[in-house]
């Protein structure tokens, strides 16, 4: 997969104004595009389509999400995928906008994760309202884990490592609890993820790579590359013994995990400060991790979400943004957790290869990492300190 689609790093709109491409998707015609772009001096982030070499804008005033332009005046807008969805993040919440009575599902599967992750030690968003097609949640303290991973200010390996230890902890209390008896009633209420549905999934993004790279001689090879293994990873997703089903988070990475609530509190009068706070003597407290956005969860295998964690953090690596030894530290933690959990080895690598693959599709349509997908993603190569010891499970 050396070719990859031609999407620029920034484009113009009507008036003028230059914008830089922070996500991609593929449209639904070869050559068309679905952006998400950001200004540095405006704020938020802007939906658009490119296709032809034009950029068009697509505002708050987006025809398939109806109450995003309303909602727009409480918050600025941090996400915005045309016509699927937006975030906003308010001063005290963050907002979520679907399209017209999509958000009661939303709302149903955030409140029976939410009941399972408390159990198991997650601090989770309190869902403040729910209407058709919005949904307002409490903000939760922290950074996110993809943050904390690539940021060497403030925080140690060692910290890092801590920090990773209470999710692994917290993730094996979670999904045990949500296995139990009294959990079973709300767990049939969410939808069923299993294999064949991963490998339908993973069939989509491999069709959105051959559409766009039809009939273009430099993405012959790949193309034949790509077929022959989307072929091999469903054969294994579909051929080998599947794991016990249970709760699953269904989108689970880094970005969705937060961490780094550090009370600094000084010692001559109990005043809550920074994590830099001068005190000369402080004494530190860690908050439980935090998790977001339960719009996908499911029932699924284990494996489900922690090959797609542990290909997410590989990723990072690849991309230079953790060190080899912090990729090494979260990868231990993501294999603690499934063993801890009994996921199958097999059942961990045939996720991961299909995760591994889809994600290799879909960061080709991203600038600047197109040229890299399928070098840093399809390859396998781990780095040394992260290969799994000869008895380790994976």
């Amino acid at each position: 997969m050396t070719w990859h689609p031609p999407l620029p790093r920034r484009v113009t709109d009507a008036a003028g104004t230059a914008w830089t491409v922070q996500r991609a998707w593929p449209g639904t015609t070869p050559g068309s595009y679905v952006l998400e772009v950001r200004c540095p001096d405006r704020p938020g982030v802007m939906a658009g389509h490119f296709s032809g070499g034009a950029f068009e804008a697509i505002t708050v005033d987006d025809p398939r999400l109806p109450a995003l332009a309303a909602e727009s005046a409480r918050g600025e807008v941090v996400v915005h995928r045309a016509h699927k969805r937006a975030v906003l993040r308010a001063p005290e919440a963050f907002i979520k906008v679907f399209r017209p009575g999509r958000a009661l599902a939303a709302a149903a599967s955030h409140s029976i994760s939410a009941a399972a992750l408390t159990e198991g030690g997650f601090n989770t968003p309190r869902l403040v309202s729910a209407g058709p097609d919005v949904l307002v949640f409490s903000r939760l303290a922290g950074r996110s884990f993809h943050d904390l991973g690539h940021s060497q200010a403030g925080s140690t390996d060692a910290a890092y490592a801590a920090m990773w230890a209470r999710w692994s902890r917290a993730w094996a209390g979670t999904v045990t609890a949500a296995g139990s008896s009294a959990f079973q009633d709300s767990l049939q209420q969410l939808p069923l993820r299993d294999a064949a549905k991963e490998a339908a999934s993973l069939q989509r993004w491999v069709d959105h790579w051959l559409r766009h790279s039809e009939g273009i001689a430099a993405a012959a090879p790949a193309r034949a590359v790509l077929l022959s293994r989307v072929q091999v990873v469903t054969e294994t997703l579909l051929g080998t013994p599947p794991d016990r089903v249970g709760w699953a988070h269904g989108d689970l990475h880094d970005k969705q995990i937060l961490g780094g609530q550090m009370l600094v509190a000084r010692e001559s009068g109990g005043q809550v400060v920074g994590s830099r706070g001068s005190a000369s003597k402080t004494a530190a407290t860690s908050a439980a991790p935090g998790l977001l956005d339960f719009d996908e969860s499911c029932q699924a295998e284990t494996a489900l979400d922690l090959a797609n964690l542990d290909v997410h953090l590989e990723l990072r690596w690849r991309q230079n943004l953790l060190t080899t030894r912090r990729y090494a530290i979260a990868h231990a933690a993501v294999m603690s957790a499934a063993e801890c959990l009994h996921v199958s080895p097999h059942r961990f690598s045939a996720y991961a290869a299909s995760t591994r693959l889809r994600l290799a599709c879909l960061y080709s349509f991203r600038p600047p990492w197109g040229a890299d997908a399928a070098t840093y993603l399809v390859s396998g190569y781990l780095p040394a300190q992260a290969r799994p010891c000869p008895n380790e499970r994976r």
